[in-house]
Protein backbone atom coordinates (compact mmCIF):
# COMPACT_ATOMS: atom_id res chain seq x y z
CA UNK A 1 0.00 0.00 0.00
CA UNK A 2 1.46 3.51 -1.12
CA UNK A 3 1.87 5.96 1.72
CA UNK A 4 0.03 9.28 0.75
CA UNK A 5 2.27 11.88 0.21
CA UNK A 6 3.11 14.65 2.95
CA UNK A 7 3.93 17.34 0.79
CA UNK A 8 1.76 20.52 -0.51
CA UNK A 9 -1.10 20.26 -2.99
CA UNK A 10 -0.53 15.86 -3.02
CA UNK A 11 3.28 16.17 -3.43
CA UNK A 12 5.95 14.21 -2.13
CA UNK A 13 9.15 16.42 -0.30
CA UNK A 14 11.26 15.35 -3.25
CA UNK A 15 9.23 16.79 -6.22
CA UNK A 16 8.70 19.81 -4.07
CA UNK A 17 12.20 20.28 -3.36
CA UNK A 18 13.22 19.86 -7.97
CA UNK A 19 10.23 21.70 -8.02
CA UNK A 20 11.80 24.66 -6.09
CA UNK A 21 15.29 24.16 -7.55
CA UNK A 22 13.63 24.09 -11.21
CA UNK A 23 11.67 27.14 -10.49
CA UNK A 24 14.88 29.72 -9.62
CA UNK A 25 16.91 28.19 -12.16
CA UNK A 26 14.72 29.20 -14.35
CA UNK A 27 13.40 32.59 -13.03
CA UNK A 28 16.06 33.31 -10.53
CA UNK A 29 12.98 34.06 -8.57
CA UNK A 30 12.84 32.08 -4.79
CA UNK A 31 10.14 29.58 -6.40
CA UNK A 32 9.17 31.71 -9.05
CA UNK A 33 8.48 34.29 -7.03
CA UNK A 34 8.87 37.83 -9.26
CA UNK A 35 6.22 39.37 -7.14
CA UNK A 36 6.10 40.08 -3.51
CA UNK A 37 1.80 40.57 -3.38
CA UNK A 38 1.68 39.97 0.27
CA UNK A 39 3.91 42.52 1.20
CA UNK A 40 2.27 44.75 -1.42
CA UNK A 41 -1.19 44.84 -0.76
CA UNK A 42 -0.97 44.86 3.22
CA UNK A 43 2.85 46.05 4.40
CA UNK A 44 2.09 46.67 7.36
CA UNK A 45 0.28 43.19 8.41
CA UNK A 46 3.49 41.59 6.39
CA UNK A 47 6.04 43.25 8.41
CA UNK A 48 3.91 42.57 11.90
CA UNK A 49 3.69 39.05 11.05
CA UNK A 50 7.46 38.61 10.54
CA UNK A 51 8.04 40.02 13.33
CA UNK A 52 5.49 37.89 15.19
CA UNK A 53 7.54 34.82 13.89
CA UNK A 54 10.79 35.77 14.39
CA UNK A 55 10.19 37.30 18.10
CA UNK A 56 8.58 33.47 18.88
CA UNK A 57 11.94 32.14 17.67
CA UNK A 58 13.86 34.62 19.62
CA UNK A 59 11.81 33.66 22.53
CA UNK A 60 12.06 29.90 22.03
CA UNK A 61 16.01 30.22 22.27
CA UNK A 62 16.31 32.38 25.18
CA UNK A 63 14.07 29.90 26.99
CA UNK A 64 15.81 26.96 25.77
CA UNK A 65 18.82 28.70 27.17
CA UNK A 66 18.17 28.34 30.42
CA UNK A 67 17.35 24.46 30.08
CA UNK A 68 21.13 23.59 28.99
CA UNK A 69 23.97 23.56 31.59
CA UNK A 70 27.40 23.67 29.77
CA UNK A 71 29.14 26.70 30.04
CA UNK A 72 29.21 27.07 25.97
CA UNK A 73 25.58 27.20 26.08
CA UNK A 74 24.52 28.40 28.97
CA UNK A 75 26.92 31.00 29.44
CA UNK A 76 28.24 31.88 25.48
CA UNK A 77 25.28 31.31 24.43
CA UNK A 78 26.26 28.93 21.44
CA UNK A 79 22.81 28.16 20.18
CA UNK A 80 20.55 29.07 17.59
CA UNK A 81 17.05 27.99 16.50
CA UNK A 82 15.64 28.21 12.67
CA UNK A 83 12.21 28.17 11.15
CA UNK A 84 12.34 26.38 7.42
CA UNK A 85 9.79 25.52 5.13
CA UNK A 86 9.54 22.12 3.99
CA UNK A 87 12.05 22.21 1.18
CA UNK A 88 14.51 23.23 4.31
CA UNK A 89 15.10 26.87 3.36
CA UNK A 90 14.95 29.37 6.46
CA UNK A 91 12.42 31.20 6.80
CA UNK A 92 13.29 33.61 10.23
CA UNK A 93 16.21 33.08 12.47
CA UNK A 94 16.78 33.37 16.23
CA UNK A 95 19.93 35.04 17.99
CA UNK A 96 22.98 33.32 18.38
CA UNK A 97 25.21 31.63 16.71
CA UNK A 98 24.13 32.07 12.99
CA UNK A 99 26.68 30.46 11.26
CA UNK A 100 24.72 27.05 12.25
CA UNK A 101 21.44 28.39 9.86
CA UNK A 102 22.09 27.21 7.11
CA UNK A 103 24.09 23.41 7.75
CA UNK A 104 20.11 22.96 9.12
CA UNK A 105 19.06 23.67 5.84
CA UNK A 106 21.44 21.52 4.11
CA UNK A 107 21.21 18.23 6.66
CA UNK A 108 16.39 18.69 6.02
CA UNK A 109 17.79 18.47 2.06
CA UNK A 110 20.22 15.48 2.88
CA UNK A 111 16.61 13.91 4.71
CA UNK A 112 14.68 14.76 1.76
CA UNK A 113 16.99 13.38 -1.00
CA UNK A 114 17.46 10.71 0.68
CA UNK A 115 14.07 9.57 0.94
CA UNK A 116 13.03 9.35 4.80
CA UNK A 117 9.56 10.26 3.57
CA UNK A 118 9.38 6.91 2.19
CA UNK A 119 12.12 5.04 4.11
CA UNK A 120 12.70 6.27 7.45
CA UNK A 121 9.19 8.00 8.06
CA UNK A 122 8.97 11.73 8.93
CA UNK A 123 5.94 11.78 11.23
CA UNK A 124 4.50 14.12 13.44
CA UNK A 125 6.09 13.86 16.81
CA UNK A 126 9.56 12.78 14.96
CA UNK A 127 12.85 13.79 16.59
CA UNK A 128 16.00 14.10 14.20
CA UNK A 129 19.86 14.75 15.13
CA UNK A 130 21.89 15.59 12.87
CA UNK A 131 26.00 16.32 13.33
CA UNK A 132 27.70 14.79 10.48
CA UNK A 133 30.00 17.50 8.39
CA UNK A 134 29.10 15.80 5.31
CA UNK A 135 25.28 16.03 5.25
CA UNK A 136 24.90 19.74 6.79
CA UNK A 137 27.25 20.58 10.05
CA UNK A 138 30.53 22.22 10.75
CA UNK A 139 32.04 19.70 12.90
CA UNK A 140 30.70 16.92 15.59
CA UNK A 141 30.63 19.23 18.52
CA UNK A 142 27.80 21.15 16.69
CA UNK A 143 24.97 19.13 17.36
CA UNK A 144 21.52 20.21 15.35
CA UNK A 145 17.62 18.66 16.51
CA UNK A 146 15.19 19.12 13.98
CA UNK A 147 11.57 17.91 14.04
CA UNK A 148 8.66 18.20 11.06
CA UNK A 149 5.98 20.91 11.80
CA UNK A 150 2.63 19.58 10.55
CA UNK A 151 -0.63 21.24 10.20
CA UNK A 152 -3.39 18.40 10.05
CA UNK A 153 -2.02 16.02 7.30
CA UNK A 154 0.72 18.08 5.31
CA UNK A 155 3.79 19.11 6.59
CA UNK A 156 4.63 22.86 6.46
CA UNK A 157 7.93 23.43 8.03
CA UNK A 158 10.15 21.98 10.16
CA UNK A 159 12.40 23.43 13.41
CA UNK A 160 15.54 23.79 14.31
CA UNK A 161 17.87 23.67 16.49
CA UNK A 162 21.91 23.56 17.41
CA UNK A 163 23.82 23.79 20.29
CA UNK A 164 27.76 23.30 20.31
CA UNK A 165 28.83 20.45 22.70
CA UNK A 166 31.81 19.68 25.41
CA UNK A 167 32.46 16.70 23.68
CA UNK A 168 31.33 14.00 21.35
CA UNK A 169 33.66 11.01 22.77
CA UNK A 170 36.87 11.71 20.16
CA UNK A 171 40.53 10.91 20.43
CA UNK A 172 40.95 13.09 23.31
CA UNK A 173 38.50 15.28 25.49
CA UNK A 174 37.04 18.44 24.60
CA UNK A 175 35.13 20.09 21.60
CA UNK A 176 37.81 21.00 19.35
CA UNK A 177 40.10 17.66 18.58
CA UNK A 178 43.46 19.60 17.34
CA UNK A 179 44.97 15.50 17.47
CA UNK A 180 42.05 14.12 15.02
CA UNK A 181 43.38 13.59 11.31
CA UNK A 182 40.77 10.86 10.28
CA UNK A 183 36.46 10.19 10.73
CA UNK A 184 37.08 7.91 13.19
CA UNK A 185 39.11 10.14 15.65
CA UNK A 186 36.03 12.90 15.30
CA UNK A 187 33.78 11.31 17.95
CA UNK A 188 30.52 9.81 17.55
CA UNK A 189 28.42 10.49 14.25
CA UNK A 190 24.80 11.20 13.94
CA UNK A 191 23.89 10.65 10.41
CA UNK A 192 20.30 12.84 10.40
CA UNK A 193 19.27 9.77 12.23
CA UNK A 194 15.93 9.82 13.87
CA UNK A 195 15.75 9.95 17.79
CA UNK A 196 12.15 9.58 18.83
CA UNK A 197 8.45 9.80 18.49
CA UNK A 198 5.97 11.61 19.82
CA UNK A 199 7.70 14.38 21.40
CA UNK A 200 9.82 12.26 23.15
CA UNK A 201 13.75 11.17 22.94
CA UNK A 202 13.74 7.54 22.91
CA UNK A 203 15.57 5.69 25.61
CA UNK A 204 17.61 3.46 23.73
CA UNK A 205 19.39 6.54 22.33
CA UNK A 206 20.07 8.45 25.15
CA UNK A 207 21.59 5.53 26.36
CA UNK A 208 23.61 5.17 23.65
CA UNK A 209 24.77 9.09 23.79
CA UNK A 210 25.11 8.67 27.64
CA UNK A 211 27.96 6.06 26.89
CA UNK A 212 29.18 7.59 23.42
CA UNK A 213 30.09 10.63 25.98
CA UNK A 214 32.52 11.97 28.44
CA UNK A 215 29.86 14.33 29.74
CA UNK A 216 26.84 12.66 29.46
CA UNK A 217 24.75 15.33 32.29
CA UNK A 218 26.27 18.37 29.66
CA UNK A 219 24.62 15.99 26.52
CA UNK A 220 21.10 15.35 27.92
CA UNK A 221 20.65 18.71 29.50
CA UNK A 222 21.71 20.08 25.77
CA UNK A 223 19.37 17.88 24.15
CA UNK A 224 16.47 18.64 26.41
CA UNK A 225 17.11 22.49 25.32
CA UNK A 226 17.07 21.87 21.26
CA UNK A 227 14.03 19.89 22.32
CA UNK A 228 12.03 22.12 24.45
CA UNK A 229 13.00 25.29 21.92
CA UNK A 230 11.59 23.85 18.88
CA UNK A 231 8.02 22.62 20.47
CA UNK A 232 7.72 26.26 21.77
CA UNK A 233 9.00 27.25 17.65
CA UNK A 234 5.89 24.49 17.01
CA UNK A 235 3.28 25.98 19.56
CA UNK A 236 4.03 29.85 17.77
CA UNK A 237 3.73 28.58 14.02
CA UNK A 238 0.24 26.62 14.85
CA UNK A 239 -0.61 30.07 16.42
CA UNK A 240 0.62 32.09 13.49
CA UNK A 241 -1.97 29.70 11.46
CA UNK A 242 -4.82 29.68 13.22
CA UNK A 243 -4.33 33.71 13.23
CA UNK A 244 -3.68 34.45 9.53
CA UNK A 245 -4.59 30.95 7.51
CA UNK A 246 -2.79 28.11 6.21
CA UNK A 247 -2.63 29.68 2.62
CA UNK A 248 -1.61 32.91 3.91
CA UNK A 249 0.92 31.11 5.79
CA UNK A 250 2.47 28.96 2.91
CA UNK A 251 2.73 32.11 0.67
CA UNK A 252 3.98 34.19 3.44
CA UNK A 253 7.09 32.03 3.94
CA UNK A 254 7.74 31.91 0.33
CA UNK A 255 7.47 36.07 0.23
CA UNK A 256 9.95 36.03 3.20
CA UNK A 257 12.84 34.24 1.75
CA UNK A 258 12.15 35.93 -1.81
CA UNK A 259 12.23 39.21 0.13
CA UNK A 260 15.85 37.91 2.01
CA UNK A 261 17.28 37.26 -1.11
CA UNK A 262 16.37 40.52 -3.00
CA UNK A 263 17.47 42.39 0.52
CA UNK A 264 21.07 40.95 0.12
CA UNK A 265 21.01 42.42 -3.43
CA UNK A 266 20.06 45.64 -2.79
CA UNK A 267 22.62 45.90 0.15
CA UNK A 268 25.48 44.87 -2.67
CA UNK A 269 24.47 47.46 -4.79
CA UNK A 270 24.09 50.10 -2.33
CA UNK A 271 27.50 49.28 -0.11
CA UNK A 272 29.96 47.73 -2.52
CA UNK A 273 31.58 48.99 -6.26
CA UNK A 274 31.50 46.38 -8.60
CA UNK A 275 34.86 44.81 -9.70
CA UNK A 276 36.84 41.76 -8.75
CA UNK A 277 38.27 42.01 -5.40
CA UNK A 278 40.73 39.35 -4.02
CA UNK A 279 42.81 38.55 -0.52
CA UNK A 280 44.83 35.64 0.73
CA UNK A 281 45.05 34.00 3.82
CA UNK A 282 47.75 31.33 5.11
CA UNK A 283 47.30 29.24 8.25
CA UNK A 284 50.13 26.91 9.81
CA UNK A 285 48.71 23.58 9.90
CA UNK A 286 51.05 22.12 12.34
CA UNK A 287 50.84 18.76 12.78
CA UNK A 288 54.01 17.35 13.35
CA UNK A 289 54.23 17.16 17.12
CA UNK A 290 50.27 17.11 17.65
CA UNK A 291 49.22 14.39 15.28
CA UNK A 292 49.56 10.57 16.33
CA UNK A 293 49.50 9.06 13.51
CA UNK A 294 52.84 9.03 11.60
CA UNK A 295 51.06 9.61 8.63
CA UNK A 296 50.01 12.84 9.48
CA UNK A 297 53.15 14.01 10.94
CA UNK A 298 53.61 16.78 8.54
CA UNK A 299 53.82 20.89 9.00
CA UNK A 300 52.33 22.65 6.11
CA UNK A 301 51.54 25.98 5.10
CA UNK A 302 47.38 26.40 4.60
CA UNK A 303 46.56 28.69 1.42
CA UNK A 304 43.28 30.54 1.55
CA UNK A 305 42.78 32.26 -1.61
CA UNK A 306 39.60 34.18 -2.26
CA UNK A 307 38.34 35.97 -5.06
CA UNK A 308 34.72 37.89 -4.96
CA UNK A 309 33.44 39.39 -7.69
CA UNK A 310 30.19 41.84 -7.13
CA UNK A 311 28.30 43.28 -10.26
CA UNK A 312 26.31 46.36 -11.38
CA UNK A 313 22.75 44.58 -10.73
CA UNK A 314 24.21 43.06 -6.81
CA UNK A 315 25.04 39.74 -7.98
CA UNK A 316 27.69 38.43 -5.67
CA UNK A 317 29.99 35.15 -5.84
CA UNK A 318 33.22 34.09 -4.36
CA UNK A 319 35.42 31.44 -5.24
CA UNK A 320 38.68 29.48 -3.45
CA UNK A 321 40.18 28.69 -6.35
CA UNK A 322 43.68 28.15 -5.31
CA UNK A 323 43.45 26.37 -1.93
CA UNK A 324 45.43 23.99 -0.62
CA UNK A 325 44.55 20.37 -0.65
CA UNK A 326 43.06 18.82 1.92
CA UNK A 327 44.38 15.98 4.10
CA UNK A 328 44.96 14.25 7.30
CA UNK A 329 44.73 17.17 9.49
CA UNK A 330 41.21 18.04 11.76
CA UNK A 331 40.83 21.85 9.43
CA UNK A 332 38.73 20.32 6.41
CA UNK A 333 36.29 22.18 6.05
CA UNK A 334 32.74 20.20 3.99
CA UNK A 335 29.59 22.68 2.76
CA UNK A 336 27.76 23.09 5.73
CA UNK A 337 31.21 24.77 7.48
CA UNK A 338 31.87 26.97 4.34
CA UNK A 339 28.35 28.37 4.04
CA UNK A 340 28.36 28.73 7.70
CA UNK A 341 31.41 30.61 7.27
CA UNK A 342 29.68 33.10 5.16
CA UNK A 343 26.62 33.46 7.10
CA UNK A 344 28.40 34.82 10.00
CA UNK A 345 30.15 37.16 7.92
CA UNK A 346 26.85 38.45 5.65
CA UNK A 347 24.46 38.96 8.79
CA UNK A 348 27.56 40.90 10.71
CA UNK A 349 28.36 42.80 7.84
CA UNK A 350 25.95 43.36 5.13
CA UNK A 351 22.71 42.29 6.51
CA UNK A 352 22.63 43.13 9.86
CA UNK A 353 19.75 45.32 9.63
CA UNK A 354 17.43 43.47 7.48
CA UNK A 355 15.39 40.05 7.14
CA UNK A 356 17.92 37.22 7.60
CA UNK A 357 17.12 33.59 6.19
CA UNK A 358 17.79 31.61 3.21
CA UNK A 359 17.19 34.02 0.29
CA UNK A 360 21.15 35.24 0.78
CA UNK A 361 21.33 31.96 0.32
CA UNK A 362 20.49 32.16 -2.83
CA UNK A 363 21.45 35.27 -3.84
CA UNK A 364 25.46 34.25 -3.55
CA UNK A 365 27.18 31.94 -5.79
CA UNK A 366 29.91 30.28 -4.77
CA UNK A 367 32.49 27.58 -5.72
CA UNK A 368 34.56 25.45 -3.22
CA UNK A 369 36.82 23.39 -5.78
CA UNK A 370 36.97 19.76 -5.28
CA UNK A 371 39.77 18.42 -3.03
CA UNK A 372 41.09 21.61 -1.64
CA UNK A 373 40.49 21.96 2.09
CA UNK A 374 37.15 23.72 1.29
CA UNK A 375 35.93 20.72 0.05
CA UNK A 376 37.85 17.72 0.32
CA UNK A 377 35.18 14.99 -1.05
CA UNK A 378 36.53 12.36 1.20
CA UNK A 379 34.53 11.08 3.82
CA UNK A 380 37.02 9.70 5.86
CA UNK A 381 38.93 12.74 6.81
CA UNK A 382 38.73 14.42 9.81
CA UNK A 383 36.37 17.42 9.91
CA UNK A 384 36.62 17.80 13.78
CA UNK A 385 38.28 21.48 14.03
CA UNK A 386 37.34 23.18 10.57
CA UNK A 387 37.72 26.61 11.79
CA UNK A 388 41.66 26.33 11.74
CA UNK A 389 40.77 27.08 7.67
CA UNK A 390 37.44 28.96 8.20
CA UNK A 391 38.72 31.72 10.10
CA UNK A 392 41.64 33.16 8.50
CA UNK A 393 39.94 32.01 4.86
CA UNK A 394 36.72 34.54 5.91
CA UNK A 395 39.54 37.29 6.76
CA UNK A 396 39.67 37.45 3.31
CA UNK A 397 36.13 38.45 2.76
CA UNK A 398 36.48 40.72 5.42
CA UNK A 399 38.70 42.41 4.02
CA UNK A 400 36.92 42.36 0.62
CA UNK A 401 34.21 43.72 1.86
CA UNK A 402 35.49 46.43 3.68
CA UNK A 403 37.40 47.57 0.50
CA UNK A 404 33.93 47.95 -1.33
CA UNK A 405 32.39 49.95 2.00
CA UNK A 406 35.52 51.96 2.41
CA UNK A 407 34.77 53.01 -1.27
CA UNK A 408 31.35 53.78 -0.59
CA UNK A 409 32.42 55.80 2.02
CA UNK A 410 30.86 53.30 4.80
CA UNK A 411 34.26 54.19 6.74
CA UNK A 412 32.75 53.18 10.50
CA UNK A 413 31.47 49.91 8.48
CA UNK A 414 35.20 48.18 7.70
CA UNK A 415 35.76 45.29 9.68
CA UNK A 416 39.62 44.16 9.43
CA UNK A 417 39.64 41.06 11.04
CA UNK A 418 38.83 39.08 14.16
CA UNK A 419 41.40 37.50 16.56
CA UNK A 420 41.35 33.59 16.20
CA UNK A 421 39.48 32.70 19.58
CA UNK A 422 40.36 28.81 19.08
CA UNK A 423 39.47 27.06 22.74
CA UNK A 424 40.37 24.14 22.42
CA UNK A 425 41.11 24.31 25.98
CA UNK A 426 37.27 23.62 27.11
CA UNK A 427 38.02 19.99 27.47
CA UNK A 428 38.33 20.40 31.36
CA UNK A 429 39.06 17.76 33.44
CA UNK A 430 37.91 15.51 36.65
CA UNK A 431 35.59 16.29 39.64
CA UNK A 432 37.67 15.07 42.66
CA UNK A 433 35.12 14.87 44.97
CA UNK A 434 30.97 16.07 45.62
CA UNK A 435 27.96 14.67 44.79
CA UNK A 436 30.17 14.85 40.64
CA UNK A 437 32.77 13.07 42.08
CA UNK A 438 34.21 10.56 38.82
CA UNK A 439 32.60 12.91 36.36
CA UNK A 440 34.43 15.13 34.26
CA UNK A 441 33.80 19.49 34.12
CA UNK A 442 33.76 21.83 31.84
CA UNK A 443 36.49 25.09 31.25
CA UNK A 444 35.18 28.07 29.68
CA UNK A 445 37.94 30.37 29.01
CA UNK A 446 36.54 33.62 28.48
CA UNK A 447 40.24 35.91 27.81
CA UNK A 448 39.88 34.43 25.08
CA UNK A 449 36.68 36.26 23.52
CA UNK A 450 38.52 40.01 24.80
CA UNK A 451 40.73 40.05 22.01
CA UNK A 452 38.86 42.78 20.14
CA UNK A 453 39.27 43.37 16.30
CA UNK A 454 42.44 45.26 14.54
CA UNK A 455 42.20 49.13 13.69
CA UNK A 456 39.20 50.15 11.48
CA UNK A 457 39.32 53.09 9.28
CA UNK A 458 38.30 55.52 11.80
CA UNK A 459 39.50 53.60 15.28
CA UNK A 460 42.54 52.36 16.81
CA UNK A 461 42.17 48.51 17.41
Amino acid sequence: MLKKSIGWNGKNLIEMLEESERLFEETNYYYGLDKLSLKEQDPFNYERCYASLRGAIVSARETALHVAASPIVKEIGELCFGLYTPEGDSIVVSTGILVHIHTMSEAIKFMIRENYEEDVGINPGDIFLNNDPECGNVHTTDVQTLIPLYWEDELIGWAGGVTHQIDTGGITPGHDLISAVQRFDDGIYYTCRKIGSNDKIWKDHMINARRAVRTPMYWELDEKCRLAGNLMIRDAVHDFIRREGIDFYKRFVRESIEEGRRILIERVKERLIPGRYRAASFMDVAMKNEAWQPTAKIDKISNQPIEIIVKENGGFSLTFEGASGSGPNCMNCAKGAMEGGQWVLLTQILIYGDKVNDGAYFAVEKEYPLGTWSNPGDPYLSYQAPWGNLIPAYTGMMKCISYGLFSRGYREEVVPGYGFTGDAIQGGGIYSSGPLEGQRWSLSTFEISGQGLGASAVKDG
